[in-house]
């Protein structure tokens, strides 16, 4: 199970809701991928994980790429190649799953994507943008 601490944020109130919002999700995930034997319900849950994931990840990229270009942030471009390559592993994965169904090995797979993403992109990518704020919120800003 994946905590959020401080070292997630960005800084940015919305962005930084949404990554909570997408932790707490992904950690009901990882409950249902070693679920050898799943009930008609906790399917649902993982076809409603989906769902939410895919509307979530266009929503939240537009949010965070619309801010980063706002603040002139630099990782603003390794931050939408970087989007739309995890946007196509989730795609090439939909598509798996809704040719194989629930497997455990396939809902594992995402649950694994999902923290590795967190772990890599937030706290390398995202985090870059609490400094570009600052520089620009601050009652000094450099010359």
């Amino acid at each position: 199970m994946l905590q959020w601490t401080e070292k997630f944020e960005t800084g940015h109130p919305l962005i930084d809701a949404q990554h909570r919002m997408l932790i707490s999700y992904v950690n009901r995930l990882e409950d249902l991928s070693g679920n050898t034997n799943p009930s008609r319900e906790e399917v649902e849950l993982v076809l409603r994980f989906i769902e939410f994931l895919e509307d979530y990840l266009l929503m939240h990229f537009k949010a965070e790429e619309d801010c980063m270009y706002r603040f002139r942030c630099p990782a603003h471009y390794d931050n939408q190649r970087a989007h739309g390559e995890f946007l196509d592993f989730f795609r090439g994965f939909k598509r798996q799953f809704g040719i194989e169904g629930y497997r455990p090995e396939v809902v594992r797979e995402l649950f694994d994507a999902c923290i590795a993403w967190i772990q890599r992109h937030i706290l390398r990518i995202d985090v870059q943008l609490r400094s570009c704020q600052t520089r620009i919120f601050s009652p000094n800003p450099p010359e």
